[in-house]
Order: structure tokens, then C-alpha cells, then sequence
């Protein structure tokens, strides 16, 4: 097996400290003395922490969009009303695709994705601005499966809905040597059941944006 370059040590070192500590938690100093380099490579490579960053990102985000791409271009084009499992399942597989391909990257970028979302830093960067029609086209979908349920309520329990993907994922992905809650476990499919029945429920109250307007859709 090819030993890693120093840009991919640089990277792989940042990923697994990003994902522990945070951003503002690591120094780029840090990451060298990590990656047993001297401090001026990371400086050479990518000159800033946001550069870096952005690195970090591009390694994996624009094949998991292309994914997400091909699974709702299937979707869209199905004479089939969807559900909710379906497209909450868009969501949810590239990155277990992801972290079944690669157990170890996959996991650490998993991490990674959880603590930028979680502490605000994933969307400051550039990954929303970039990469924001896959989710856009989201919203369609989930009118079809739940005519009933405005837009706006829909895009909030999106909202919730990554959050918690993230979060759970990214925590059976923090268990020490690949170990599962259970072996009986299928981790994804018991996600994916609990965030589509919370995507369900039924809204008591009335649209934020009605109560703002009043005006309905």
C-alpha cells in the first residue's frame, strides 16, 4: 500500500482533530506537530485554516452530491407519489455508502461533517453556498409526499431532520474499533424509521409563516 503524500497526511491529521476538537479548538501548529512534519508544510499546502478546511471538504463532498444528484433525479422521475422514507433515505444513504466503502475516511469524515454542522462552522465556509441544490430540490418531494404540510414547516423539520442524521451516524461512528450498539442493529434503517415517523407527525399548530402573514399557501 502507497504511503500517503504529506498533503493527505496534512489532511487526514486535521480531519481526525476538526472533528474532536472543533475548529477553534486546533492550531495549525497543532495539526503539524500531529502529522510529524515541521510547521512550515501545512502554511506550504494551504496557506490558511479556511483553505484547509475547504480541502477537507472537497476531498468528499462533490462525489456525495453527485450520489445525492443521481438518487433524486431517480426519485423526480418516478410516476410513484413518494414518501417520506424516500427521500429522507437521499439524505441518509451517500454517507453510509460512504463509511461502507471506506470504514476508516468515511467515519472520520462523517465526524468531521457532524462537528462543523454542530457548532455552526459547515455553512460559514462554503459547502451551502456550493453544493445547495441537492437539498433545495428536497423540498419538492416531501410537498408531494405531505401536500398537507407547508413549505415552511417542511424545510424546519429538514432542518432537524440532517441535524439528527448527522448526530447519529456520527456517533455509532465514535465507538471504538468499528463496534456496533448491537449486531442486531441495522444503525441506518432504524435512523431512517425514526426520522421519517417524526416527519410525520401531524402539525397541531399553525404555519409560522401564516401567523406571520396570514395568508396561507
Amino acid at each position: 500500500m502507497p504511503r500517503p503524500s504529506t498533503r493527505e497526511k496534512l489532511l487526514d491529521c486535521a480531519e481526525s482533530l476538526f472533528a474532536e476538537q472543533g475548529l477553534a479548538g486546533v492550531s495549525l501548529r497543532t495539526i503539524n506537530a500531529e502529522a510529524g512534519l515541521s510547521p512550515a508544510a501545512l502554511h506550504y499546502h494551504f496557506k490558511t485554516k479556511k483553505a484547509l478546511v475547504e480541502a477537507l471538504l472537497e476531498r468528499r463532498m462533490p462525489a456525495l452530491m453527485e450520489r445525492r444528484r443521481a438518487l433524486l433525479d431517480n426519485l423526480e422521475q418516478q410516476e410513484a407519489t413518494p414518501t417520506t422514507r424516500d427521500v429522507l433515505n437521499i439524505v441518509i444513504r451517500p454517507l453510509v455508502e460512504l463509511v461502507s466503502s471506506d470504514s476508516e475516511a468515511g467515519q472520520r469524515y462523517l465526524r468531521l461533517i457532524y462537528r462543523l454542522q454542530a457548532d455552526g462552522d459547515l455553512y460559514s465556509l462554503f459547502a451551502q453556498d456550493r453544493y445547495s441544490g441537492s437539498v433545495d430540490r428536497l423540498i419538492p418531494l416531501l410537498k408531494r409526499a405531505m401536500p398537507d404540510t407547508s413549505s415552511a414547516v417542511l424545510g424546519l423539520r429538514l432542518e432537524w431532520a440532517i441535524h439528527l442524521m448527522l448526530r447519529g451516524l456520527a456517533e455509532v461512528a465514535l465507538l471504538p474499533n468499528g463496534q456496533r450498539p448491537s449486531e442486531n442493529f441495522d444503525v441506518p434503517r432504524l435512523l431512517l424509521d425514526f426520522l421519517a415517523s417524526g416527519f410525520e407527525a401531524r402539525d397541531e399548530g399553525p404555519d409560522p409563516k401564516q401567523a406571520k402573514t396570514g395568508k396561507s399557501e
